[in-house]
């Protein structure tokens, strides 16, 4: 995942590497600005986090260029709200906007564009009459299918899309589908109008692939944890071997100021069954701006989920194992070492004022590892 002129190490994607893990940051007019949304970005790099999707929906590109200009990250942005604007406000030819945004950010070095271009003008038309809980979640597809219904012509993306093929071939910018009607709701996980986008995203996926264009598909997002399986093993079959990715996924709709924990959950499931990436979910998701806590809340929830998906799935228990093994000695420095969050397990031993052999107030006296120890000498 590399533009040819964006300078940075890059990320592989795909079986058999580890699920990349990404977090969405972008300036919405009103409740946030490019400094704030930057300062989340180089947070997002510490944190050890692989990619950065920008969705920002004013006209403001500070935030794009100073990211692209000073981090080692992986960076990639959602064009329909831009392209949407050039349409719809300022009357711009669909074809011209399509190609001038992604020709000008390929150039700009965008490692990847999420496009919504398997949203037909057939399916924006039956959507109007959808009995789902949600009819359409994603932003950039309610942008896309308005497009569509206000002119009466099939999505701009979709008429365009081997001129967008062309664009990325030559630039090495990736693709990454959107999910358009990809479901709101775990109500609606599964329903004949997302399995219709698969199989279009499907499609899309065989043309770039012929086209020799780098391409991932956003599959999974709100559906119950017994059926992300079977979204994954739908990935598998139908998508030609093309990465797949989630957005949480959220298994449960009702964890309101939660979805981060949620988010965790549905992660370490999806990853377990071969997600390629998975976008961090915060804890306001449906709710509220994220503040930069709340993002590296979630990143280190998914880290954790990440961690836990990989044990389960390679089964390498070394590293649980040696931490388990410095908890028996009551090794606090050791624990701190191994702990995925090192600095957090540092800074929380250091406050308690443990020391090596020192047994934790849980258990204080009554400590069986103590215990044993002392039983076993």
């Amino acid at each position: 995942m590399k533009n040819d002129s964006h300078a940075i190490s890059g990320a592989l994607m795909g079986r058999p590497h580890p699920p990349v893990l990404g977090v969405i940051i972008g300036v919405t007019p009103g409740e946030t600005d490019a400094d704030l949304e930057y300062a989340k970005a180089v947070r997002a790099q510490e944190l050890g986090v692989q990619t950065l999707t920008d969705v920002t929906t004013n006209d403001d590109t500070r935030l794009r260029e100073r990211v692209l200009d000073s981090l080692d990250i992986v960076f990639g942005t959602v064009p329909t709200y831009e392209i949407h604007r050039r349409i719809t406000r300022r009357g711009e030819d669909a074809r011209s906007a399509v190609l001038t945004v992604l020709d000008g950010q390929a150039r700009q070095g965008v490692d990847f564009v999420t496009i919504h271009a398997s949203g037909t003008l057939a399916m924006a038309e039956r959507i109007k009459d959808s009995t789902r809980a949600i009819p359409v979640t994603s932003r950039g597809g309610a942008m896309m299918a308005e497009v569509s219904l206000r002119s009466g012509r099939e999505n701009p993306y979709l008429e365009n899309f081997d001129d967008i093929l062309g664009i990325c071939r030559d630039s090495g910018m990736a693709l990454s589908l959107a999910g358009t009607y990809r479901p709101g709701s775990i109500a609606d996980a599964l329903d004949a109008t997302h399995l219709e986008e698969v199989d279009h995203q499907a499609e899309l996926v065989r043309r770039a692939h012929e086209r020799g264009v780098k391409v991932s598909v956003e599959l999974v997002n709100h559906v119950p944890l017994d059926l992300i399986p079977v979204y994954c093993e739908l990935g598998r079959t139908k998508l030609h071997g093309a990465p797949f990715g989630a957005l949480g996924p959220t298994p449960t709709d009702i964890g309101i100021g939660y979805d981060d924990v949620v988010g965790a959950i549905g992660a370490t499931t999806a990853a377990r069954h071969d997600t390629s990436w998975i976008t961090c979910v915060t804890a306001g998701e449906h709710c509220h701006m994220p503040t930069i806590d709340d993002m590296t809340q979630a990143v280190k929830y998914f880290q954790i989920a990440l961690h836990a998906a990989g044990v389960s799935r390679h089964g390498d228990l070394g590293r649980d194992a040696k931490l388990s093994e410095a908890r028996n000695r009551n090794d606090w420095a050791g624990m701190a070492h191994l702990a995925i969050h090192r600095g957090d397990a540092v800074a929380l031993f250091d406050r308690l004022g443990y020391h090596e052999g020192q047994a934790c107030t849980m258990c204080s006296g009554a400590c069986p590892l103590v215990r044993a120890r002392t039983a076993l000498t």
